[in-house]
C-alpha cells in the first residue's frame, strides 16, 4: 500500500485474500467442473498426478475482485482508469488463456486476442501510452503516439509469451510474479502499488500449493497475471520514474530465453510454438537438480531485479552481470540439452 492508505484500504485486500485461498484449497473440484485439468503424459508434462489448472484464476479473480472493489468505492483506487484497464484487459487476457486451457487454441489467435486487448487497455487508460522512453543513463527516445501503440502492442504480446514459456516448471513464474510485485511495491505508489500488494500476496499463496503439486498456474495465469504486469510497468515507467533499463533487468531471463527458443526452434526445421525441454528452467533442472535449478532460476531474478529497483543506476551493471550468468549457465548446461532426447509436444 502506499504511504497514506487508510484502514478501510487495508481492509479492502482481505477479501481477495480470502477468495484466493479458496479457491487454491478447493482447487480440485474447480478444475474438474471447469474442464481445465492438466494430465500428465511422461513427455514434457511428467508431473505424477492430474492437476488443476486453476492457479491463475487465484491470483486474477482476487484482483479483478479488488478492481470491482474500487469502482463501488473510487477511495481505494487513487487512478480509477488504471482498475478499469486492469479488469477489462487483464480479464480478457486471462478470459484467452482460460478458453486455451480448456481447448487448445491457436497461436495466432491469441496474439491477435493480445494485440487486441493491448489497444483497448490503451484507449480506456491514455495515461499508459510512452510519450517517450526514459533511459537512465541515456537521452530519453520520444515516440510519436501510433508508434507507442504499436511497441506497446509488440512488447505485451512478447513478454506475455517469454512468461508462458517460462510457466514449464514449478514456482517459476508464480515466483517470478512474487518477484516483479516486490519490486514495483519499492518504485512505484497509489493504485498501482495497491494491484502490486494484492499480486503479491496471492503470487506467494499459488507458489506454496504449486511447489507441493496441488495446482499449475494455468493460461489464465501466464496471459492474464502477466497482461496486468504489463500494464503496471507501463504505470511505473510513465509516472513513477522507473527507467527502461531497469525494466529490462526485471524481464531480461525469461524474455532472452523466449527470444533463444523462437531463433533456433526455427533454424532445426521445427515451427517456434512447438514446446520441448530446451527452456532455460528445463536446462537447469537436469543439471542441477529440480529445487537447485529452480533456486538458481529465481536468484538470478530476483538478485538482478532488487538490485535494479533499489540502485537504478546500477541497472546496466546488473543487465551485464545477468546476461553474463545467463550465457555462462547456458554453457553449463549444454551437454545436458545434448543429451536430452527430443520431445516435441503440439505447443508451449
Amino acid at each position: 500500500m502506499h504511504s497514506d492508505f487508510t484502514g478501510i484500504e487495508f481492509l479492502s485486500v482481505l477479501p481477495p485474500l480470502a477468495l484466493s485461498l479458496l479457491i487454491l484449497f478447493s482447487a480440485q473440484p474447480i478444475g474438474e467442473w471447469l474442464g481445465v485439468i492438466d494430465y500428465p503424459d511422461n513427455l514434457r508434462k511428467r508431473h505424477a498426478r492430474a492437476t488443476p489448472l486453476v492457479g491463475g484464476l487465484a491470483m486474477m479473480l482476487p484482483l479483478l475482485l479488488w478492481a470491482v472493489m474500487s469502482f463501488v468505492w473510487p477511495h481505494l483506487a487513487e487512478n480509477l482508469p488504471m482498475s478499469i484497464a486492469v479488469f477489462v484487459g487483464g480479464g480478457g487476457a486471462a478470459l484467452v488463456g482460460f478458453v486455451d486451457d480448456q481447448s487448445s487454441t491457436s497461436p495466432g489467435g491469441r496474439l491477435i486476442a493480445l494485440v487486441a486487448l493491448t489497444v483497448l487497455a490503451l484507449t480506456i487508460n491514455p495515461q499508459l501510452i510512452p510519450t517517450r522512453f526514459a533511459w537512465g543513463h541515456l537521452a530519453p527516445t520520444h515516440v510519436s503516439t501510433w508508434l507507442a501503440y504499436v511497441l506497446v502492442a509488440l512488447g505485451m504480446t512478447g513478454f506475455v509469451n517469454a512468461v508462458n514459456m517460462a510457466d514449464g516448471e514449478d514456482g517459476c513464474a508464480s515466483g517470478m510474479f512474487a518477484i516483479w510485485s516486490a519490486c514495483i511495491i519499492l518504485a512505484g505508489g497509489d493504485t498501482t502499488t495497491d494491484l502490486a500488494a494484492v499480486l503479491f500476496a496471492t503470487s506467494l499463496f499459488v507458489m506454496v500449493f504449486n511447489l507441493r503439486g496441488k495446482v499449475f498456474l494455468g493460461g489464465a495465469g501466464a496471459y492474464g497475471v502477466t497482461f496486468v504486469f504489463g500494464l503496471l510497468i507501463l504505470r511505473l515507467h510513465n509516472f513513477w520514474g522507473v527507467t527502461a533499463e531497469t525494466i529490462i533487468v526485471w524481464f531480461f531471463v525469461p524474455i532472452v530465453d523466449c527470444l533463444r527458443l523462437l531463433i533456433t526452434r526455427p533454424l532445426l526445421g521445427r515451427s517456434p510454438f512447438e514446446g520441448d525441454r530446451n527452456h532455460f528452467h528445463h536446462r537447469l533442472r537436469e543439471r542441477f537438480g529440480k529445487s537447485e535449478g529452480l533456486s538458481i532460476y529465481l536468484g538470478l531474478v530476483a538478485s538482478s531485479s532488487f538490485i535494479a529497483a533499489l540502485q537504478p543506476k546500477l541497472a546496466p551493471a546488473c543487465l551485464v552481470v545477468v546476461a553474463g550468468l545467463y550465457l555462462t549457465l547456458m554453457w553449463l548446461t549444454a551437454r545436458t540439452a545434448e543429451q536430452a532426447p527430443v520431445e516435441i509436444v503440439p505447443r508451449d
